[in-house]
């Protein structure tokens, strides 16, 4: 990523947030490093990572936009140009210039439409699909004018006042979404119908990411739910699942050691070797029977040797380089590393609290 020019010039923006914008350019390869912050304080923010010269550009939102991102950053996804920015918890979608992160337009929540927003699919140029952590629905937008075009009802009923659809993949003409909070299940999408068709039922519960292979196979993994003294949901015992796609079979079932951080799951570009996140970082081949017993990236202790919290994991489809977003304690500047695809560190840098999702030019 080549981040040719940054023009730094002052400009009155009449928000309340700065009293001026900055002016950047980038072109070439670069990282959007996209960080959640906390909830309910408004905190998210965006960083943007040059691999070639090893700088990163903390904040680039709101220096770029004299107002700030919001609350809760979800997640990031680049397509011709714009980055597609969730807003979880302030019940937005921005979608930014890729080079100069000005604001090209929003998407906000109206009503019952869009509550809080996860993720981004893109089924066609004009028509893309939105997850949300509380809306029974799927909601359809239009990415070129920020307009929404529809919804398609998920059958779920709402637990404990959540009723989530998550990351999406597709695998033909099927968009497959996990239900995430308080439940167990893998909803079908007939994109040409924009219909649910069918579920999948998992035996573990709270499915967290997933990923689909080159095969056809779905990747899933769960949190388990939690276990807590005052309140508990399930086991807390993360499990991990190869589905097909086609049948629903379940052809691999493991379970995963307790879910101490965050879980996650990435694929490398060609989509046949398995990254995830379980406290540490595992690397497995989509046709091995189970995960490594050693973790592939050990995750980073403190001075009392206590694992850091790893949150986050982007694989970059043009060199394989793997990122690795740690959230430290949750409340200070996290931490990004990047790594070969043998897993040599090569550089470690600060941005902003608990860098969660990567998105690459």
């Amino acid at each position: 990523m080549l981040l040719s020019a940054f023009l730094l010039t002052a400009a009155c923006s009449g928000s309340d947030d700065t009293s001026e914008e900055e002016s950047f350019f980038s072109t070439g390869q670069g990282v959007f490093v996209l960080c959640e912050g906390n909830f309910n304080a408004g905190n998210a923010s965006l960083s943007y990572y040059d691999p070639v010269k090893k700088q990163v550009e903390n904040g680039v939102f709101q220096r770029a936009n004299g107002r700030k991102l919001g609350d809760t950053g979800q997640s990031v996804i680049l397509k011709d140009g714009t980055a597609y920015i969730a807003i979880e918890n302030s019940g937005i979608i921005w979608g930014i210039d890729a080079e100069t992160f000005r604001v090209k337009g929003q998407v906000e929540a109206t009503g019952t439409q869009i509550i809080n927003p996860r993720y981004v699919h893109f089924v066609s140029d004009t028509k893309a699909y939105v997850t949300d952590l509380y809306s029974p629905y799927i909601n359809i937008i239009n990415p070129k004018t920020f307009k929404w075009t529809g919804a398609i009802a998920t059958g779920q009923e709402a637990s404990r006042g959540y009723c989530s659809t998550e990351e999406m993949v597709q695998v033909g003409e099927y968009v497959y979404t996990n239900c995430w909070s308080y439940s167990n299940k893998l909803l079908v999408i007939n994109t040409e119908t924009d219909e649910l068709v069918r579920e999948i039922t998992l035996s573990s519960w709270q499915p967290k990411s997933m990923k689909a292979d080159k095969n056809g196979k779905l990747w899933v993994i769960t949190d388990g739910g939690y276990s807590m003294e005052d309140d508990s949901f399930s086991d807390n015992i993360p499990h991990l699942y190869r589905i097909d796609a086609a049948t629903g079979a379940v052809e691999l079932d493991q379970a995963l050691d307790s879910d101490e951080a965050n879980v996650q799951i990435e694929m490398n570009s060609t989509k046949d070797v398995v990254y995830l996140i379980n406290n540490d970082i595992y690397r497995m081949g989509i046709t091995d029977s189970h995960v490594p017993v050693r973790p592939f990236i050990a995750a980073p202790k403190d001075t009392n040797g206590r694992r850091h919290k790893l949150y986050g994991i982007g694989v970059n489809p043009h060199n394989g380089d793997i990122y690795v977003g740690d959230a430290v304690d949750y409340s200070q500047s996290g931490v990004v590393y990047r790594y070969d695809v043998n897993g040599a560190l090569i550089d470690q840098f600060r941005v902003g609290i608990n860098p969660n999702h990567f998105a690459f030019k």
